[in-house]
């Protein structure tokens, strides 16, 4: 490849990053697609709780393809996005994790309105407990934590999905009319 168009290619992604790193500060949702997390059980629990999710916004053909996808990571991070556990149906909270707010994340692609995927990165709260006491306000949908790497993450998946929200209907459309 000649060395102009690395530099072009190469002056483009960091462009794009940070672009993505702009529109989605602190690692925010889109809410224009729908798509979140729509529950977690339990919402909350001591350290050896399995967490499951469900996914909102989507059919049951949509679920299925964002646990099978490529890019499918379900993580429990703690308040200050450290990942404490990752998981595949679920995810553990380990022993030795602080009381207190957490978070889960789950990174798959989901499919829109034309049938084709988009990456999403999704977050919503747990809380840690001591012993067996609930909390209730857990497991509804939220930003996930602003730390680098998580904001980095969520940032990359967002110039990802403008990508495939622009160019989907684009693919699409033209040969249903």
């Amino acid at each position: 490849m000649p060395r102009s168009l690395a530099r072009l290619l190469v002056t483009c992604i960091a462009a794009v990053v940070l672009v993505g790193l702009a529109v989605l500060p602190g690692g925010a949702q889109d809410p224009r697609d729908g798509v979140s997390i729509g529950s977690l059980t339990p919402p909350s629990g001591p350290p050896g709780t399995e967490v499951a999710y469900t996914l909102a916004g989507t059919d049951e053909a949509g679920a299925r393809e964002c646990a099978q996808s490529s890019a499918y990571r379900l993580e429990l991070l703690a308040p200050e996005g450290t990942l404490l556990g990752t998981g595949g149906e679920t995810v553990a909270v380990p022993d030795g994790a602080a009381p207190g707010e957490a978070f889960v994340r789950l990174v798959c692609y989901v499919p829109d309105a034309t049938g084709r995927r988009v990456i999403h990165g999704l977050c919503a709260s747990f809380t840690i407990t001591e012993g067996s006491e609930a909390a209730t306000e857990s497991g509804f949908a939220i930003d996930c934590p602003p730390t680098p790497r998580v904001s980095f993450g969520q940032a990359v998946i967002g110039v990802e999905r403008a990508i495939s929200q622009a160019f989907n209907p684009m693919l699409y459309f033209p040969f249903t009319r």
